[in-house]
């Protein structure tokens, strides 16, 4: 069994909300993302999201922006609907913002959020979303060709992808809740990418099977890339964190899409699987999480504004108390993991 071991990569996962001001909410994005550069994040990830609370229609766009605004930050998809969109242009524009990037794009890609969340979506572009299986597998075998894809031109010339792929195409990701595809990631040697939340499970201990997929079909020469979202909030204390989110969902009723906000907080909080409370509390309850700790790399979202104060705090909290405190995993093709 190979062992391969690896601290996991620190990221930021932004999900922006739709905004009146959609100009200024894209700008504090990039300030957001130039922050956590600054404090040592290795990646910053962005969610994309059609007809829905979702206020990033065009992650690529946006990250294409952003590699002018950044130097070493890797800039993620979370990620791109595959299905939605022509591969053959997913692939010359990935191409692009990977080359204005500096090779630094990270391409995530995948179905959509199921349970509702992409029905709107899907309708608008004219698809069956109960197809979305046989659909996403159907665009991801003509992403791959894309990249590789070449045409006679007019003057008689052979003309291929431009600008270049490069090592891009080696950096995909596939984002699943589902173990079949989970699997074929593992075949392809793509990453595998985790959602933070499971509804009606315990998230960690439900993507467990995924993981354990993965890393049977990976090959046992290949390095795993497991990318596992969690939504934290750490503040002073678990009073705190109360507080801060409370406030949120005053500010902000529907923040949290197709949760039920009729409760307390706390009991929010666990109904979201968001883990809150000090730095100690956060790293004790990831810790505890099977799924985390077999992870390559850290995709923390912060349940609060993303234009407020705190919000820009927590930065520094994950930074320095708590992503020190998480422990080099060793990955086995066995799914075993040690600390």
């Amino acid at each position: 069994m190979t062992i391969t071991e690896t601290r996991p990569g620190l990221s930021l996962f932004e999900v922006p909300p739709r905004s009146a001001d959609a100009t200024h909410m894209y700008a504090t994005l990039f300030e957001n993302a130039q922050r956590v550069e600054q404090l040592g994040f290795e990646s910053y990830w962005l969610a994309e999201g059609h007809f829905s609370a979702i206020g990033s229609p065009s992650a690529l766009t946006l990250l294409a922006a952003l590699s002018q605004r950044t130097t070493r930050l890797r800039l993620g998809t979370a990620v791109v609907p595959l299905a939605l969109d022509n591969p053959l242009r997913v692939a010359e524009t990935a191409a692009l913002v990977n080359t204005l990037s500096g090779d630094r794009l990270e391409l995530g890609v995948g179905k959509g959020n199921p349970g509702g969340f992409s029905t709107a979506a899907y309708h608008a572009f004219g698809l069956d979303e109960t197809e979305r299986e046989g659909l996403y597998a159907q665009t991801l075998d003509r992403l791959r060709a894309a990249f590789l894809h070449t045409e006679t031109g007019s003057d008689g010339s052979e003309y291929d992808l431009y600008p270049p792929s490069g090592t891009l195409p080696g950096r995909i990701w596939q984002a699943t809740a589902n173990v079949r595809t989970a699997r074929a990631a593992g075949v392809s040697g793509d990453g595998l990418q985790l959602h933070r939340l499971v509804r009606g499970a315990d998230t960690g201990q439900a993507q467990r099977p995924l993981v354990d997929a993965y890393l049977d079909a990976l090959d046992p020469a290949a390095t795993p890339r497991i990318g596992v979202s969690r939504s934290i909030l750490p503040a002073r204390d678990e009073a705190e964190a109360i507080r801060l989110f409370t406030q949120h969902l005053t500010e902000s009723p529907r923040a949290l899409p197709g949760v039920d906000t009729s409760g307390s907080a706390e009991e929010v909080l666990r109904a979201s699987s968001i883990l809150y409370g000090s730095p100690a509390q956060i790293v004790d309850a990831l810790l505890y999480d099977p799924t985390v700790a077999s992870s390559t790399d850290y995709l923390f979202s912060i349940p609060l504004g993303y234009d407020r104060p705190e919000y820009r705090e927590s930065f520094v909290r994950i930074a320095e108390e708590i992503h020190p405190h998480l422990p080099v995993a060793h990955l086995g093709k066995a799914g075993a993991v040690t600390a």
